[in-house]
């Protein structure tokens, strides 16, 4: 306690003043204080200060000697007997004497004064000096085990060890001995000598199975470096060490996980009566790491492990080893690792991880073949019913992550799977809901072709499939020959599926809700129409500027004389001339008719639906010019090389309407797709009659080609085109 100040220990005598200011400073002076105010009158006035108390220095470890860290890295015995033996000297406790060599006093000497260079001046012994450590807290047995396994290193480990055998189990600052350091190093000599000191010691056990920072012993260490040698020696030290440790990663898991099958094989072999730890991080054992590493070692993991507890041991997430297998590339076939666990045990595949997922969900989710959901289903029919902590089977599990071989696996099992295709999940979903909701076609077409998916079953919401793809389609801006959202309402519709019991206003204003159509409804559309008209315009401008060009340079050139027919077309009067010029100026009309309606499409001077219409416009025409532009292309090639190259002519032809292929190809691919679903469902008359319709409807939406054609023919036989006939012609010039 500290002494009161003095007004303190004279306060009872001193005079009396109006007022008294008393200080104390640490807790004797207020209880002083306390006593002492109890006697005053009401003039004192106490100031209790604090004073804090500095805090205590952090405890750092001595740096290890410059030469002495110097010697212990390159194996300089001699100098480290020198530092040693010379401070023994200092004490007395030796009667030799060293005589001091001139390269080491010039060493010596090249350090300045102070504490490293006057450790072994001022005789401090070689228990303090070997107390030393590095940055990392490496200890002079640490250098020596990690530079270097020589005689001369031989040597220096065994002065240090005899100078402070406690160096010996000493670990760093990430827990590693110098055991650690000379396996880490692959110092298998050193390994072996430290090996026999800790014998000497009886400590052996102890320092092999010592954990570092990262709960690994030097057995791990050996077994990351493929030190096969070192870690047979270091068995046979300790037959028991690959039961260490016992929680956490085992010799034996990280062996099979870095894919030393070897090493795993002798580490089994090796161990006492072949008892080792299966452990691995985070609730894993060797079985989850040998099932990702292939067949041949999850066969050995299996058989070495007689009471098949692996098969059912479970991760942090609740994952068994199958679950682990279940989603690899091959997983279904004879001798999979996966077919493998499940021969071993059938049981687990009714094991859920903590969302009750079990290997047959994780199988439909990997997006992988059918094969391991159909050895599952084959050998334990019921399984196909397992339901997640959502209420879905594989079969909901697989629309969601669009495994659309799966899918068609369970759509194509006529009704051994049927009981499966309309279960519900805990909203209410079938797979059909699902599959309308993403919007997946080829999720859709199968199970929209197997007659035993019902279509009208409603979920929490009262929504049938139907209703889900009504609510699908945006309000307006989209491609009706393309989205997917307008084929699956479409198709729904064909097969005759029901909405749900629900009002029409009711569904209109949901619908409305869900669109934002009374909010933002109307900036959305015309940000849509601003982004839209914008790149829309670019296609019909390039195909009016080309046929623009095209009117005035024309196949075949034209007639260079003084006749009455100078500067007339070279070609005029053949079939194909004719049709060039027709589908050009088509092209030329189409094209620019489509431009003026992407302007008007864009322009704010109009409502928002005339922009609309306006903008519907400008796709048909510019599909429609994009077509004639083909058409023209073909004839002008066809017109000047067909006298001379009748075959090449023809099969540019037959090559140009690939252009316009590639422009309704979604609308003929998706109708393809859906004839098989559609037979299905309606039979062969009604999907027949369909198609029928709808070729006739888009063969008339390019009726114009008859007229191309009919105009071509009526204008080559017309008298007017027969006025001077090519082969009448003057010479012309390109």
């Amino acid at each position: 306690m500290a002494l009161p100040p003095p007004c303190l220990a004279t306060a009872a005598k001193a005079p009396e003043v109006a007022a008294k200011m008393m200080v104390a400073t640490d807790r004797g002076d207020c209880q002083r204080l306390k006593e002492l105010v109890n006697k005053e009158d009401a003039t004192t006035m106490v100031v209790v200060m604090s004073r804090k108390e500095a805090p205590a220095k952090k405890h750092t470890p001595a740096s290890m000697h410059p030469l002495l860290a110097e010697a212990a890295c390159t194996g300089n015995w001699e100098e480290i007997n020198f530092l040693l033996e010379g401070e023994d000297l200092q004490e007395g406790h030796s009667s030799k004497s060293k005589t001091r060599s001139q390269k080491f006093l010039d060493k010596l000497a090249a350090y300045p004064s102070g504490p490293a260079a006057t450790d072994v001046e001022e005789g401090i012994n070689a228990v303090s000096l070997l107390k030393g450590v590095t940055v990392e807290g490496d200890t002079a047995l640490h250098l020596v085990a990690a530079n270097g396994e020589g005689n001369n290193f031989v040597k220096c480990a065994d002065l240090i060890h005899g100078k402070d055998k406690g160096l010996l189990s000493r670990q760093n600052y990430k827990g590693d001995t110098p055991l650690h350091c000379a396996a880490r190093a692959g110092k298998s000599q050193m390994v072996s000598h430290l090996i026999v000191l800790a014998t000497g010691d009886n400590i052996v056990e102890d320092l092999v199975r010592q954990e570092n920072n990262s709960n690994e012993t030097v057995l791990h260490v050996a077994i990351r470096n493929g030190a096969h040698g070192l870690v047979q020696d270091l068995l046979a030290a300790d037959p028991k060490l690959a039961c260490f440790p016992q929680q956490g990663t085992s010799p034996l898991y990280l062996a099979i996980l870095l894919e030393h099958e070897t090493i795993a094989q002798t580490l089994y072999e090796k161990s006492e009566n072949n008892v080792l730890s299966y452990s691995g991080p985070n609730g894993q054992n060797a079985l989850h790491a040998a099932v990702l590493r292939g067949p041949e070692v999850t066969g050995k993991l299996l058989n070495w492990n007689k009471n098949k507890d692996l098969t059912t041991g479970r991760d942090a997430n609740g994952s068994t080893p199958l679950h682990f297998a279940a989603g690899l590339p091959g997983a279904g076939k004879e001798g999979s690792a996966c077919a493998q666990v499940f021969d071993a045990t059938t049981s687990v595949l009714y094991q859920p991880d903590n969302d009750g997922l079990s290997p047959i969900h994780v199988a439909a989710a990997a997006r992988a073949a059918e094969d391991p959901i159909a050895k599952f289903v084959s050998k334990c029919p019921s399984s196909a019913g397992l339901r997640d902590a959502k209420g879905r089977t594989f079969l909901h599990v697989a629309v969601e992550k669009k495994n659309e071989r799966v899918v068609r696996y369970a759509c194509n099992m006529d009704r051994s799977l049927a009981w499966v295709l309309n279960m519900q999940d805990n909203q209410g979903n079938t797979a059909l809901h699902l599959a309308v909701k993403d919007a997946s076609l080829a999720i859709f077409r199968p199970l929209f072709g197997n007659r035993q998916v019902n279509l009208n079953l409603t979920n929490e919401d009262g929504q049938t499939p139907l209703d889900i793809a009504r609510y699908n389609i945006r309000p307006s801006f989209y491609d009706g020959t393309a989205d997917p959202e307008v084929w699956t309402r479409a198709a729904l519709e064909f097969a005759g599926a029901r909405g749900g019991a629900s009002r029409k206003d009711h569904f209109d204003e949901n619908y409305e809700d869900r669109h934002g159509v009374k909010t933002n409804y109307v900036e959305k559309e015309l940000e849509m129409l601003k982004d839209s008209t914008q790149f829309q315009s670019i296609g019909p401008v390039l195909v009016a500027t080309v046929t623009f060009g095209a009117m005035f340079a024309l196949p075949g050139g034209y007639r260079a004389d003084d006749s009455d027919y100078g500067g007339t077309p070279t070609l005029a009067g053949t079939f194909a001339f004719h049709a060039f010029m027709v589908t050009n100026t088509l092209a030329f009309i189409f094209s620019t008719i489509a431009t003026l309606a992407s302007m008007y499409a864009g322009s704010a001077r109009l409502n928002l639906v005339r922009r609309k219409a306006h903008f519907n416009y400008s796709i048909y025409f510019m599909h429609n010019s994009i077509m004639a532009l083909a058409a023209a292309f073909a004839l002008g090639v066809y017109t000047v090389l067909s006298p001379v190259a009748q075959k090449t002519a023809t099969l540019i032809c037959v090559m140009s309407p690939l252009v316009v292929l590639y422009n309704f190809k979604d609308f003929w691919l998706n109708w393809a797709r859906f004839a098989m679903p559609l037979l299905a469902r309606k039979g062969a008359i009604w999907t027949l009659r369909v198609c029928a319709q709808v070729v006739l409807v888009n063969m008339f939406s390019v009726s114009w080609l008859i007229i191309v054609f009919a105009w071509a023919s009526y204008g080559r036989d017309h008298p007017i085109s027969k006025a001077v006939s090519p082969a009448q012609a003057p010479p012309t010039f390109a």
